[in-house]
């Protein structure tokens, strides 16, 4: 009865393993990281985000100390861009983002409020998700709390 059961569960694991390796991926969409230093280049036909610094760097803070910074970003895109959600690594750090649509051309902010409660490197992210060819874009916030 043994045997039986461990056949079994290697032909249920090999079985497994093959389905899995069939399965291809559905996302086409790019991924930009905050740490590229090159701009995003529109090529699509929709909305499409590009920032104009894609790392904030806080400097030098002390414990208790509170820092707002402003990130602008364009849509450079032919339709109407929508952010979907701004989502922040850890909860020393609130945002604020432009709810309405952004028309092709125009410009919008991400607003983010940075409490410094704990002594080290600061290295924080937020991800932006959006309708945009480029639908999610990784920002870093850098510094050191002493």
């Amino acid at each position: 009865m043994k045997k039986i059961l461990i056949l079994g569960l290697i032909i249920g694991l090999f079985v497994g393993a093959q389905a899995q390796s069939k399965t291809t991926s559905k996302s086409s969409k790019p991924v930009t990281s905050a740490t590229s230093t090159s701009t995003t280049k529109y090529t699509g036909t929709g909305a499409e985000i590009e920032f104009e610094k894609s790392y904030v760097d806080f400097g030098t803070l002390k414990v208790g100390d509170v820092k707002v910074v402003t990130i602008t970003f364009k849509n450079i895109g032919k339709k109407p861009l929508i952010l979907d959600d701004v989502i922040s690594s850890c909860d020393c750090t609130t945002v604020e983002w432009s709810k309405e649509p952004i028309m092709p051309g125009q410009k919008g902010t991400i607003k983010a409020r940075y409490s410094a409660k704990n002594v080290g490197l600061i290295s924080k992210r937020l991800t932006v998700l959006s309708n945009a060819n480029t639908d999610r874009v990784i920002l870093q916030l850098k510094g050191e709390v002493k």
